[in-house]
């Protein structure tokens, strides 16, 4: 037995510091865990029964936070790796060469990735809606492997799916940025059906006047409040007219704004239309 503790009492005293970082890095992970677990309950508990509106994505809370402590993980991660190689002989170094170069040959996906976590965390937020291919949908977790994004629809309602992409594609495939939050602008289009007989005045008349009534509902968007949508910006809309098979005008006209104001807005002008619609 005495045989076998003498060399490992050596081994320990050789690579004392190497086994303190170790362990201390294997801490770090420990308390990181158990920070994270007390975050959300204490954040899930806080907004668990509110009914207030604003809080329906409270759970990007606990996703920011978490994403802190994270960083802090990865960074004592790599802080650890370069206190040990430094350390090392040149034969070790040496070593650490050869080695890397099979990872970067074996693993070139996994070190793509890492590249990748550098790369987003400046130019992507936990809270994001992006899209990629067919997914679309919120971050909620950017990690040095993957990035993990809530489905969401093109209203801005959740899917229910997660996908877990990993965070090389951030660098190698087109990622595109959508505005789909309850405070970001959407584009709405109201179709409003016209058939004369259902109005006591021509086409054209009916025409100015719903311009007219638009003209005093809607805003002029500017670079502001027109969000992604550009080509609205000095308009107050956009109307398209149609003409159906069946004699039927189809007007479309297009409303850009925060959701709810959106629905605000189109119950006034189908309000409106009904008003002067004739009444059987």
């Amino acid at each position: 037995m005495i045989e076998f503790i003498d060399p490992l009492l050596s081994w320990i005293q050789k690579e004392t510091l190497p086994i303190i970082i170790i362990l201390t890095a294997i801490f770090i992970e420990f308390v990181s865990r158990k920070i994270k677990k007390r975050i959300k309950r204490s954040i899930y508990s806080q907004y668990d029964q509110s009914t207030d509106p604003k809080h329906a994505e409270y759970y990007l809370e606990y996703y920011r936070k978490s994403q802190i402590i994270d960083i802090i993980r990865v960074i004592s991660v790599i802080v650890s790796i370069a206190i040990i190689l430094a350390t090392k002989t040149s034969t070790g170094v040496n070593f650490f060469v050869v080695a890397a170069w099979a990872l970067i040959i074996t693993f070139k996906d996994f070190l793509l990735s890492i590249l990748a976590f550098f790369f987003t965390l400046p130019q992507y937020k936990i809270g994001d809606t992006v899209a990629l291919w067919e997914i679309q949908g919120q971050i909620i977790f950017i990690r040095m492997f993957s990035i993990w994004i809530l489905g969401k629809d093109d209203d801005g309602d959740s899917t229910g799916k997660l996908y877990i992409i990993p965070s090389y594609k951030f660098l190698i495939e087109p990622i595109r940025r959508e505005e789909l939050a309850a405070a970001s602008s959407h584009k709405e289009l109201l179709k409003i059906p016209f058939k004369t007989q259902e109005f006591s005045m021509s086409f054209d008349v009916f025409l100015s006047n719903l311009e007219t009534f638009l003209n005093e509902l809607l805003p002029v968007y500017n670079r502001k409040n027109a969000g992604n949508y550009q080509t609205y910006i000095w308009h107050r809309y956009k109307m398209d007219i149609d003409y159906l098979e069946d004699k039927c005008i189809i007007i479309t006209i297009g409303l850009v704004g925060r959701w709810g104001k959106n629905v605000e807005n189109k119950r006034k002008i189908i309000e409106y239309i009904e008003n002067i619609r004739i009444k059987k």
